[in-house]
């Protein structure tokens, strides 16, 4: 006490994880908005776990949590993602509002994890869309849906966008003369509001942008492919189960166009510039370029 470094823990007994919840979402959250992913997360907290203390929310609890999440089918990297929210708002409250909470029971869960030998490591797709299956895709929209489907599909590899930043640009952000576009609030792992990025229209992409029907009233907010992202979310499915397409999902058109960067020669900071990510680690899980790639001419080995 003398020391303060005293922590009176009692006060913990009477608040819920749902009220620090809440409080974390209202004053952090108003902020720095979260995205569609931590926001459904603590959501799931709060539906699931709200009525606990926060006292109660011990070591043991949370690797009880990490259990019935498995048994329920939630792979290593979704539990991860679950306890690293959960820890945001413990050192939130912790640090920022000084409550006596600590952080040593989600470590622990964490620690427990490994010894229940759960992985939180994702797993690296390889699966790239063949040339067939682009066409057979596009050609079956074309028939079954109103939506410019096959724009948005060879859009989606030659830019490397996410289909959120896709069905949200906007004309007033497109810069014809030197065939670049802004992406607003580009997905960061820090920065969720204000992350804008220019980028640049490659191969096919301006030719796409120009060809949509840009409205007569054109205002701030006119978006070039003016679809909800949840809706080619559920299209695409759809239409890869009709066509028997198996275990292709829309974001590997992304991992297509990032590939591609790198096979038609583009260095690692140009392809970044491109698909937005930050460091060759999280660019590298998105290229797969073979072994028989790397070989040269023979002029090329004579000379290099």
């Amino acid at each position: 006490m003398d020391a303060k470094r005293f922590k009176d823990v009692r006060g913990l007994a009477n608040l819920t994880l749902k009220q620090l919840i809440d409080r974390y979402i209202e004053e952090i959250g108003a902020e720095h908005p979260f995205g569609k992913n931590k926001t459904a997360v603590l959501n799931a907290w709060c539906r699931n776990h709200g009525d606990v203390a926060v006292a109660d929310v011990t070591d043991d609890y949370l690797t009880k949590f990490v259990r019935d999440r498995r048994k329920g089918g939630a792979s290593g990297v979704t539990i991860g993602i679950d306890l690293t929210y959960l820890a945001g708002v413990f050192k939130t409250a912790k640090g920022l509002w000084k409550l006596p909470i600590s952080l040593e029971p989600i470590e622990a869960a964490r620690a427990n994890m490994g010894h229940l030998k759960i992985s939180t490591k994702s797993t690296e797709r390889k699966r790239r869309p063949t040339k067939e299956e682009i066409d057979q895709l596009c050609d079956y929209l074309d028939k079954h849906s109103s939506l410019p489907m096959r724009d948005i599909i060879h859009f989606a590899i030659e830019s490397a966008m996410r289909i959120e930043e896709i069905t949200l640009l906007r004309w007033i952000d497109l810069n014809e003369g030197d065939r670049t576009i802004i992406i607003r609030n580009r997905k960061h792992p820090r920065e969720k509001v204000g992350n804008d990025q220019e980028v640049p229209l490659l191969g096919r992409t301006f030719e796409i942008v120009q060809r949509q029907p840009k409205p007569a009233n054109l205002t701030a907010e006119s978006r070039i492919f003016p679809v909800l992202a949840d809706t080619v979310s559920t299209i695409f499915p759809r239409a890869k189960k009709a066509l028997k397409i198996e275990d292709l999902h829309f974001h590997d058109l992304r991992h297509e166009g990032v590939s591609r960067l790198f096979e038609q020669g583009y260095q690692i900071q140009e392809v970044a510039l491109v698909s937005g990510h930050r460091d060759w680690k999280m660019l590298a899980r998105y290229t797969q370029i073979k072994a028989r790639d790397l070989h040269r001419s023979n002029t090329t080995q004579q000379h290099g």
